[in-house]
């Protein structure tokens, strides 16, 4: 092979475009021996044997590969029964969830026969909350009046 089909070779794989024959073409080459000085940078990554390229994996290989396999399909069988565990926590959960969405629609139904009933309940309620609301503000009134002579005395002091 000359030294220019190498070249041509050599940029086909830089670029990644070059066949499995090519790349052997190549890596013939460099096996040879003999390279051109601009070409020995590369004699490493080509000159390698096929063992290098290749190699034998061996029975303890296939064994190790095989205990693996069955490994994996012993945990696939647990997976498969996590998953219908929390399936089964999933339909408990909605199934409570629905019972007790419907309980409170239940409790929700009107407490009064008439309108006006209810009416007057929720202005007694409402009357309630205004009594417990103005009796808060009583003792802010005083405050009011405190803060009112505060100012008062502040003021004769600055004369």
């Amino acid at each position: 092979m000359d030294l220019k089909q190498v070249e041509y070779l050599l940029d086909k794989y830089w670029e990644g475009s070059s066949t499995l024959e090519e790349e052997k073409l190549i890596q013939d080459f460099f096996a040879k021996g003999d390279l051109p000085g601009h070409l020995e940078v590369y004699a490493e990554l080509f000159a390698a044997n096929e063992y290098a390229i290749h190699p034998e994996l061996g029975k303890a290989f296939d064994e190790q590969l095989l205990n693996k396999i069955s490994k994996s399909q012993q945990s696939s069988i647990w997976n498969v029964f996590k998953m219908a565990a929390i399936g089964l926590i999933l339909i408990i959960t909605s199934v409570s969830v629905f019972q007790v969405d419907s309980k409170q629609q239940q409790l929700a139904e009107d407490t009064f026969n008439t309108p006006e009933a209810a009416l007057a309940e929720t202005k007694k309620v409402f009357a309630m909350i205004s009594e417990a609301m103005n009796k808060g503000e009583q003792p802010l009134s005083l405050l009011s009046k405190w803060d009112e002579s505060n100012e008062k005395i502040k003021n004769k002091k600055a004369q």
